[in-house]
């Protein structure tokens, strides 16, 4: 008796559904995956442009800082733009990693939610040296944000020793 052929399996483990059966729905399917990768391509521009423009206006506003501000403001400002731009050229990595066939990836997102909770710290430790905020809001965010980093730390590292388990 002959076993039927196992399903295919897709980047998460799950059943991939069977082919479209028909020629209109495989006309469509191909039409969608088209409209999808265009979509795509347009929102990686997009996100290029974005890092170029918040690079600029970053050096701009760090070299021209008006001299009333405060050093810890200018600094944390560039600061906060370098990390900025790191989470979009994250996310444009992802998509491009998603173009070149690959399928949904956590390992960027976790990334990016450790810098965006990171430039949190770094905003209220800023308001913090300033005296512009109370200091039972600000060591609440900062205990929050704390959390937040060593929360997606660990489940970073975790992702990343699962990953090498299934190569081995």
């Amino acid at each position: 008796m002959e076993r039927p052929e196992p399903r295919k399996l897709d980047d998460e483990g799950l059943p991939l559904p069977p082919p479209a059966q028909g020629e209109v729905s495989r006309w469509l399917l191909r039409i969608m995956e088209r409209g999808e990768t265009v979509l795509f391509i347009a929102i990686a521009l997009a996100l290029l442009g974005i890092a170029v423009v918040v690079f600029v206006r970053g050096v701009h506003d760090l070299i021209l800082a008006p001299a009333q501000e405060h050093f810890a403001v200018t600094v944390t400002q560039a600061v906060n733009s370098v990390l900025f731009i790191v989470v979009v050229l994250e996310l444009l990595r992802t998509i491009v990693a998603r173009l070149e066939g690959g399928g949904f990836q956590l390992q960027p997102f976790l990334v990016i939610g450790i810098i965006s909770a990171t430039r949190d710290i770094l905003a209220v430790g800023a308001e913090l040296s300033l005296g512009q905020v109370p200091l039972t809001r600000t060591m609440t965010e900062l205990a929050v944000n704390a959390g937040v980093v060593v929360a997606l730390a660990v489940a970073l590292v975790l992702v990343r020793r699962f990953a090498r388990l299934q190569r081995a």
